[in-house]
């Protein structure tokens, strides 16, 4: 089967930032499910290792088995990194009175620091589940703010990261001071899900791109755009929340009444559904898929591998830094992670102007890909020496097209990309760029 990979274009002299994040929580009670040896860390630069818990005093608790050095040495190993992810749904009561107390929110800061210190943690992601007056807003400012100056003190090449989990609109989001808090966050991982479900008194969709239906509890869109417009966050500092799971409903249709049954499925116990008759529906407003049972009295709206593609391609189009995943493990199939694998694509295959002295090249060139031969992905690379219309295209050995990874118009520039593709078969691939004063093929071979 055909299939285009989206590319989005970084043209020289603009410092247009890029959308490279891609980060997984990584909860504790997955590791049965998906062990350390088993994440796929080509595909993801941060690991949020789910939860630690900030107690009112200021002490850090965890449950017995919490710690798993073997996730964070392999993280290291790849040359990503983990974070410590704190609180989340249900182990976030501390944050409030932590917070509120000078004395206690000092030794937070202190143990944080130590536990990342101890135990190899590259910073700390805070999930406070929710903040919900005037002064947890307050409170929450000056306890990052301390969190960061602590940081900065170690004065390591690389500093401890703090990113910060917040919700999609202003029910929470009016208890966050963003003006403050984008000066010591290095990101937000923004929750664009769970927007339906048992607080819901209808069915709909956990995590649309866009609202449809006439439905306005909330979307991707919906969430971008309250962050970036109405609360002035930089997109490049904005994490989008993918979901690996879904929710179901007692439902008979689509937006339709639901006595709120809300319970969650993995991504993973999706397929056995369609298997045994649930019917597959795409909203083609919303992007998102959902199914039904063949009695039509529930509902499952969940993300699939289509809707996660297009979701990385609307956090490429928006310039936001990246996509964050709950959670990972959850789409883990036959040794595969498919939803990982289409949410990375866009991202991992982007083209990019290649650094340089900052003139044009003066002529065309499609250069040898490296490595050649190659096994899951390879960087091509290629020169245009002016402003015009590029198609590169793959080709079997008999000619026939199977790829089209360009087909826009392009400034001059030095370009690369990385072409990554799970399914390709060992064999001989034809690259052919082409202008409309140029045309040049040189071959890749595909060893597995």
């Amino acid at each position: 089967m055909k299939t285009v990979l989206y590319i989005i274009l970084f043209l020289s002299g603009c410092a247009m930032p890029s959308t490279d994040f891609i980060v997984g929580y990584y909860p504790s009670w997955m590791k049965d499910d998906l062990s350390a040896s088993n994440l796929d860390l080509d595909r993801l630069t941060h690991v949020l290792h789910a939860f630690a818990a900030p107690t009112e005093d200021g002490q850090i608790t965890h449950d017995p088995d919490f710690l798993y050095p073997e996730l964070n040495e392999r993280v290291h190993q790849k040359g990503r990194f983990i974070l410590l992810s704190l609180g989340g749904w249900g182990n976030s009561d501390g944050f409030s009175p932590m917070a509120a107390d000078s004395s206690s929110r000092h030794r937070f800061v202190h143990n944080v620091l130590s536990f990342c210190l101890q135990h190899n943690y590259d910073g700390v992601d805070l999930d406070w589940e929710h903040p919900a007056t005037a002064a947890d807003r307050e409170n929450m400012t000056v306890l990052v703010k301390q969190l960061r100056e602590e940081f900065d003190k170690l004065m390591r090449p690389q500093p401890l990261f703090i990113s910060m989990a917040v919700t999609a609109g202003d029910w929470m989001g009016k208890w966050l001071d963003y003006n403050e808090l984008v000066k010591y966050i290095d990101w937000f991982g923004c929750m664009t899900y769970d927007f339906h479900g048992p607080w819901t008194n209808h069915a709909g969709h956990n995590s649309p791109l866009y609202e449809s239906g006439g439905d306005t509890d909330g979307s991707v869109d919906s969430g971008f755009r309250y962050l970036t417009v109405t609360r002035r966050v930089p997109a490049e500092k904005i994490l989008l929340g993918v979901p690996f799971y879904g929710r179901g409903f007692n439902a008979t249709r689509l937006y339709g009444p639901s006595t709120g049954e809300g319970s969650e499925h993995r991504y993973n116990e999706i397929p056995a559904l369609i298997e045994t008759g649930w019917a597959y529906h795409w909203d083609d407003v919303a992007k998102v898929p959902y199914i039904t049972n063949p009695e039509k009295t529930k509902l499952v709206s969940f993300d699939d591998t289509l809707s996660v593609r297009l979701k990385a391609e609307y956090a490429i189009q928006k310039k936001v830094k990246g996509l964050m995943i709950w959670a990972l493990g959850q789409d883990f199939i036959h040794d595969r992670q498919p939803l990982l694998i289409a949410l990375s694509a866009p991202i991992l295959n982007q083209v990019k102007v290649g650094s340089g002295d900052g003139n044009s090249p003066q002529h065309h060139a499609l250069l040898t890909n490296y490595p050649n031969p190659f096994n899951q992905s390879t960087v091509i690379a290629f020169e245009n020496p002016q402003q015009q219309y590029i198609t590169i295209e793959l080709f079997d050995i008999h000619g026939r097209l199977v790829y089209t990874l360009v087909h826009d118009v392009l400034e001059a520039g030095a370009y690369t990309f990385r072409f990554s593709e799970d399914d390709l078969s060992s064999g001989i691939l034809l690259c052919r760029l082409s202008s409309p004063s140029f045309s040049s093929i040189h071959k890749m071979t595909c060893f597995k």
